[in-house]
């Protein structure tokens, strides 16, 4: 369901083709957001993820600055606005959109560029819920539009930071030299993260514990929008490292590490 070639080959996809989702492909994504152990993360929290047609399914269109066309479905993930049910969200979405990428199904993460309000009046929230995440589901087209080429050369979309600059062992001052730990850390290099930012740190000690921080990018547009998406990032990143490990248990069990600036803050350990 999971592995490291839809993780490698996943891109956003901006533009669709308009057909329709069939019959089995929503039966098998409506399975999928029905069952429980696809929907609780990491913190314990469970994540309630809608699926909705466009034709009929949804009053006006979803305000996504032109930037998403010919969607016939899109996803809707739902959670508290709160750091650790944004991690979750963040875990459960990224493996429901590679599970996606399984069935050949193109995706785009939307956080902060689509309408929260116009959607809100679609959906029932429950009093402490919000919408942080929606994705785009159907076939994409064989080619980017100039739109969307401009927009993945916009946020450099294609690029990630030196491995270096994110991965550490022991400290923020040492590189990893372990193989295998690079082989995992690879694909958490290349996970997606809002306006690429790429805010995870991870520090992998001589156990093989691997401790997971957010390094925040100053200024960034998260009060804007109206909640912290940098969380949903690090859900994500860590997604991707359970992934290529093959499992593994998280612990809130912060190391005596100095902090990498004033900017970092600890998130999690995975042993």
């Amino acid at each position: 369901m999971y592995n490291l070639e839809c993780i490698k080959t996943r891109k956003s996809i901006r533009t669709y083709t308009g057909e329709k989702l069939n019959e089995d492909q929503k039966k098998s994504i409506l399975d999928y957001i029905s069952d429980d152990k696809n929907l609780i993360g990491l913190m314990g929290n469970k994540i309630r993820i809608e699926f909705k047609e466009m034709e009929g399914g949804m009053s006006g269109k979803i305000g996504t600055y032109g930037m998403i066309k010919n969607a016939p479905s899109y996803l809707i993930g739902i959670c508290r606005n709160d750091k650790g049910s944004l991690l979750d969200c963040g875990y459960v979405f990224e493996k429901l959109i590679l599970f996606l990428e399984n069935m050949n199904l193109g995706t785009c993460w939307l956080g902060g560029t689509f309408e929260r309000k116009q959607l809100s009046t679609d959906i029932s929230l429950g009093k402490d819920e919000f919408i942080p995440v929606i994705t785009p589901v159907g076939k994409g087209t064989s080619k980017f539009s100039i739109k969307e080429s401009i927009v993945r050369r916009s946020i450099k979309a294609d690029k990630r930071l030196d491995f270096d600059k994110l991965f550490f062992n022991n400290d923020f001052s040492t590189g990893i030299e372990n193989e295998r730990a690079k082989e995992i850390l690879r694909m958490v290099r290349i996970a997606p993260s809002a306006s690429n930012k790429q805010p995870w740190r991870v520090v992998v000690d001589d156990e093989n514990t691997a401790h997971f921080y957010i390094e925040r990018t100053p200024g960034y547009k998260s009060a804007k929008i109206g909640y912290d998406i940098q969380w949903l990032d690090i859900g994500i990143a860590i997604s991707h490292y359970l992934i290529a490990k093959g499992g593994g248990n998280i612990l809130i069990d912060k190391p005596d590490i100095e902090m990498l600036s004033e900017h970092s803050e600890y998130v999690a350990s995975i042993k």
